[in-house]
């Protein structure tokens, strides 16, 4: 052969071989990699097969530097090293990739330990593009995935097809393989298997940490479990990534509840009524904020619920006896009036209401607002009652003779027209005796106080009325015998002797209004259980029957 021939044909060939490694030589990698927690998926891949001739070198490219260079920059995913694998593969006896069945799959993965197995053949189109068929299987959940795409002779564009086709439908095969997993987890869960949902539900948020209601279903697998910490964690977890999760949010108010954590309960449960628009739920956390007696959390938590729906009135009412309850009398009125004006029998409201009237120098408002709903509605008795009260308390105010008769005429005048329209009403009768009672009108309260009794004889009240009448009518006679006595001991004659019977007359009749006192109170004391009622009874027993005793001694 010709020197320069051979020269030249020497001088190509190391061209050539120049050229080959320069062509193929890795790039330094500047990929910026995204940390990983999660679990890791071994990926092996088999043996490619080439199709053809031309085919090999693409199959020994990608073996050497492609397929690795592609895996590096994911770093959830760990590529098995491919020459282990293909020593392990000639071990099996499998002698062809593309014959493997699923079960075989099965088998070599359980050898190998891999989660992934991918088989694999290529085939040149043309010169600079070869056709490669995948298929993808996993040793997790038994999937199989075929997977075809072309490739370039060119590095980059091979670099850049396997980062997006490969690796891309790894990852739409992995996420599948998570959704699976996570459906086998729900059913263990569903089926009351919890060691095995929470097993599989690690496995799912392993391989997706962010996978959508995993971190409540692991929550509720560890409740239900009765692990309280780690459902708590889990749970918080949920929360985090989905500050409106429903679900979550309920259960860990559940789980406060029940590990007696309430204001963590209560915080959940804010959250809660928030989200929701939850005028019911924030009446109750309303009420649990009043068990705390963390009172400016309970207004807040009211005002809330009036907030969602100012026609609530259990809300609005409870809103008023809180800040009635605090001395809050001014901010408490408004409140008041609005249930007062839904529920005017409500006696607790109506007492209430008129107490902030009057702790705020508003009588007059609450008086007129009762006559209108006496004008309004004559049937009204609470209405009724509450004016004649305000009444009352009114006259107690002031110290003018004349402007108390005035206003304690009005109160008579309101009971009277109650009496029109309820002849048989006891509490107006009752009232009226009480108004008597405080213009020493002993007469007409006996007359009230015997109605009052007639219609109602569970009152009370009525007898010890009754009794104040016998025992004042009871001290007249005292004093009119004390006063017999006296002139009975300086008189003579017959004279002497009419003094004398007429004040034996006055002693019994002392006694007997005495006696009839004691019998009313007694009859009183046991008509009712309140406390303070029962001793003042009893204070005006003892009273009595002193008078009674010092009677009798002379």
């Amino acid at each position: 052969m010709n020197k320069w021939i051979l020269i030249a044909i020497c001088s190509a060939i190391v061209m050539l071989t120049m050229l080959g490694c320069s062509s193929n030589r890795t790039a330094p990698d500047t990929r910026v990699i995204e940390p990983y927690n999660g679990i890791t998926t071994k990926v092996a891949i088999l043996p490619l097969k080439s199709m053809d001739t031309q085919s090999r070198y693409i199959e020994k490219i990608l073996t050497v530097r492609d397929l690795e260079y592609a895996f590096a920059s994911h770093p959830k995913y760990i590529l098995m090293p491919m020459d282990e694998i293909a020593e392990a593969f000639k071990q099996t006896g499998f002698k062809d990739v593309e014959d493997l069945e699923p079960e075989d799959l099965k088998e070599i993965s359980d050898d190998i330990k891999g989660d992934v197995m991918i088989t694999g053949s290529i085939t040149m189109i043309r010169p600079d593009e070869f056709a490669i068929a995948m298929k993808l299987y996993s040793a997790r959940t038994s999937e199989l995935r075929q997977l075809n795409f072309n490739v370039s002779k060119m590095k980059e564009a091979r670099w850049k097809t396997l980062d997006e086709r490969l690796i891309g439908e790894l990852d739409s095969f992995i996420s599948t393989e998570v959704d699976k997993i996570f459906n086998i987890a729900l059913n263990y869960f569903a089926a009351n298997n919890y060691p095995e949902a929470e097993k599989s539900l690690q496995m799912a948020m392993g391989l997706n940490p962010d996978l959508k209601d995993a971190d409540y279903y692991l929550g509720a697998t560890y409740y239900k479990m009765g692990k309280t910490d780690l459902a708590i964690q889990s749970l918080e977890k949920s929360i985090a990534k989905d500050p409106n999760h429903q679900q979550s949010l309920f259960m860990l108010a559940e789980i406060y509840e029940k590990s007696n954590q309430p204001l963590k309960r209560l915080g959940i449960m804010e959250k809660m009524a928030s989200l929701n628009n939850d005028e019911e739920l924030w009446l109750v956390i309303g009420n649990l904020y009043v068990e705390q007696k963390n009172i400016p959390k309970a207004e807040a938590a009211l005002k809330e619920a009036v907030k969602i729906d100012p026609e609530y009135a259990i809300a609005q009412s409870r809103l008023a006896l809180l800040l009635y309850d605090e001395g809050r009398y001014n901010d408490a009125i408004p409140y008041l009036e609005f249930v007062f004006d839904r529920f005017p029998e409500n006696d607790l409201i109506s007492r209430r209401l008129a107490v902030s009237y009057q702790r705020t120098n508003r009588l007059d408002d609450a008086i007129g607002k009762y006559e209108l709903l006496i004008k309004n509605n004559p049937q009204n008795t609470q209405a009724y009652l509450s004016a004649a009260n305000l009444y009352r308390i009114k006259a107690s105010e002031v110290t003018d003779p004349k402007l108390i008769a005035e206003i304690n005429q009005k109160a008579i005048a309101t009971m009277n027209e109650l009496k029109k329209v309820q002849p048989a009403n006891a509490l107006a009768y009752l009232n009226l005796a009480t108004i008597y009672m405080s213009q020493s009108k002993f007469a007409e309260v006996e007359t009230n106080a015997n109605l009052a009794r007639q219609n109602d004889p569970t009152l009370y009240l009525p007898l010890v009325y009754l009794a104040t009448v016998s025992q004042n009518k009871g001290t007249t006679e005292y004093n009119r015998f004390a006063d017999l006595e006296q002139k009975a001991a300086k008189a003579v004659g017959k004279q002497a002797n009419q003094l004398k019977k007429d004040r034996d007359n006055a002693k019994n009749a002392a006694l007997t209004h005495f006696r009839k006192a004691a019998e009313h109170l007694n009859s009183a004391v046991s008509l009712t259980t309140e406390t303070e009622s029962i001793n003042d009874i009893n204070n005006r027993l003892n009273t009595i029957n002193k008078l009674i005793s010092q009677v009798s001694g002379y």
